[in-house]
C-alpha cells in the first residue's frame, strides 16, 4: 500500500467544517460559472471582430498553456506562500484580467490575456479541488467529491445559458463575471488562517514533488488526461456529430444537454457507491460500461427520446471516473503532495482537452462520424485495461 495514503478516518467531516467545504466550492463553481460564461463571449467578441476560426482557437489555445505553466509552478509557490495565498492570488489575478479585457482592442493582448487568465483558474481549481479533498472524512470522500462535481457541472451550464441572457458586447459580461467571482470568495477569507495542505513533514531533499506524486499516481493522471479529451471532444465535436447522424440544426445542442443532464444526475449516486465498494473497482467498471456504450452509440436515435436518454447515461458514466479520481488522490496523498497531486490533474486535463479535439476532428474527416464514438472506445478499453493495474487502493 502507498505510504502517503491518507489513513481511514473514524468519522466524516467534523460539523465545523461544513461552512468550510461550503466556502470552498462556492468559490470553484464561480469560477465554472464564468468559465461557461466568459469563454464563450471571448469566442463571440472574436468573431464579431472578423478573426477566423484558426485565431479563435489560438485564443483558446493560449488558455490551455497557461493551465499547462500555471499546473507545473502551482506545487513549488504554495510551499512558499501557503495555499490561501495562492487562492487569493489566483483570485485577484482572474479579476483583473477579466476588466482589462474590454479594454485592450488588440488581438495579440487577448492571446495573452487568455494565457494569464489559465493559469490564474489553474492557481484556483487545483488548490480549491486539494482543499476539499483535504477535509473530506475518509468515510464520506465520495460524496462529497461527488457533490463537488455535481455543483461544478452545473453551475458551468448555468453561465453558459446566462451568455445568451447578457450578450458578448461592451464591459457587462466581463463586470458580471468579475463581481461573481469576488462575491463567492469572500466567504473563504474567514478561514484565511488556515492551511488544510500544510506538511508536517518537509518535501526537500525528495525530489522534485511533481515527479514523485506523478510516478505514484500514474493510473490516475491517465484517467484524468481522458477526461480531459473526452471534455474536449464532447464540448467542441458532439454538436457536429449530432447534426451529422440527422438531429435538425435547430435541435444540434440537445444530445450534449443530454450528456450534462447525465452528469449532474450520476454524481451522488457514484458518490455513495464508491464510499461503499473499493474505488478503483469501480472506477474499471465504469471504464468498460462506457466502452459498451461508445460501440452502442452509431446504432442509437438521437432524434428519439430514448436516444436523449442513452446520451444521459453515456455522460453520467463517462464523465465519472474524474470524480473517482479526484477521490482517490485525496485517499492516497495528504498535504503539499495533494496539492501537487491536483496541480498534475489540471496539467494533464489541459493536456488532454487541447490535443483531444485537434485528434478527433482529424479522425472524423479522415475516416468518417463514426471516428468519434470508436474512438472513444477505443481510449476507455485501453484506460480501462491500465486501470486494473492499479492496486494501491483500500
Amino acid at each position: 500500500m502507498n505510504s502517503d495514503r491518507v489513513g481511514v478516518a473514524p468519522s466524516a467531516i467534523p460539523p465545523r467544517q461544513y461552512a468550510e467545504l461550503a466556502a470552498v466550492i462556492g468559490t470553484i463553481c464561480a469560477f465554472s460559472f464564468c468559465i461557461g460564461f466568459v469563454f464563450p463571449v471571448i469566442a463571440l467578441a472574436l468573431e464579431a471582430r472578423g478573426f477566423d476560426e484558426a485565431a479563435i482557437g489560438l485564443n483558446a489555445s493560449a488558455g490551455g498553456a497557461g493551465v499547462f505553466c500555471g499546473g507545473l509552478m502551482m506545487p513549488r509557490l504554495v510551499h512558499r506562500f501557503g495555499t490561501f495565498t495562492m487562492l487569493a492570488v489566483g483570485v485577484i489575478t482572474a479579476v483583473v484580467i477579466l476588466m482589462l479585457f474590454p479594454l485592450i482592442d488588440h488581438y495579440w493582448g487577448w492571446v495573452l490575456l487568455r494565457f494569464l487568465l489559465g493559469a490564474a483558474i489553474t492557481a484556483l481549481f487545483s488548490l480549491g479541488e486539494a482543499w476539499i479533498n483535504a477535509i473530506a472524512g475518509e468515510t464520506h470522500r465520495g460524496r462529497t467529491m461527488a457533490v463537488y462535481t455535481a455543483a461544478m457541472a452545473g453551475s458551468f451550464a448555468v453561465g453558459s445559458f446566462v451568455v445568451s441572457l447578457v450578450g458578448y458586447e461592451g464591459m457587462a459580461p466581463f463586470i458580471l463575471a468579475a463581481a461573481i467571482i469576488l462575491v463567492f470568495f469572500a466567504p473563504v477569507l474567514r478561514f484565511r488562517h488556515r492551511d488544510p495542505l500544510e506538511d508536517a513533514d518537509s518535501l526537500e531533499g525528495h525530489g522534485d514533488v511533481l515527479l514523485i506524486v506523478l510516478k505514484q499516481a500514474a493510473i490516475l493522471m491517465i484517467v484524468v488526461a481522458l477526461f480531459g479529451i473526452l471534455d474536449g471532444v464532447a464540448l467542441g465535436l458532439l454538436p457536429s456529430y449530432s447534426l451529422a447522424v440527422g438531429v435538425p440544426e435547430a435541435l444540434g445542442s440537445v444530445p450534449l444537454g443530454a450528456m450534462a443532464l447525465g452528469v449532474l444526475l450520476f454524481q451522488l449516486p457514484l458518490g455513495y457507491l464508491s464510499d461503499r465498494m473499493r474505488r478503483e473497482t469501480l472506477l474499471s467498471l465504469v471504464m468498460f460500461a462506457v466502452v459498451g456504450l461508445a460501440v452502442l452509440m452509431p446504432h442509437v436515435d438521437l432524434n428519439h427520446w430514448t436516444g436523449l436518454v442513452f446520451m444521459a447515461l453515456f455522460g453520467g458514466l463517462s464523465f465519472s471516473p474524474y470524480t473517482l479520481a479526484l477521490t482517490m488522490l485525496g485517499d492516497r496523498f495528504k498535504g503539499r503532495k495533494l496539492a501537487a497531486g491536483s496541480a498534475l490533474f489540471a496539467v494533464m486535463w489541459g493536456t488532454g482537452a487541447t490535443l483531444g479535439p485537434f485528434a478527433f476532428g482529424f479522425a472524423m474527416e479522415e475516416w468518417g462520424i463514426r471516428s468519434l464514438p470508436y474512438g472513444l472506445a477505443l481510449l476507455f478499453l485501453l484506460s480501462g485495461a491500465v486501470s486494473l493495474r492499479d492496486r494501491t487502493g483500500r
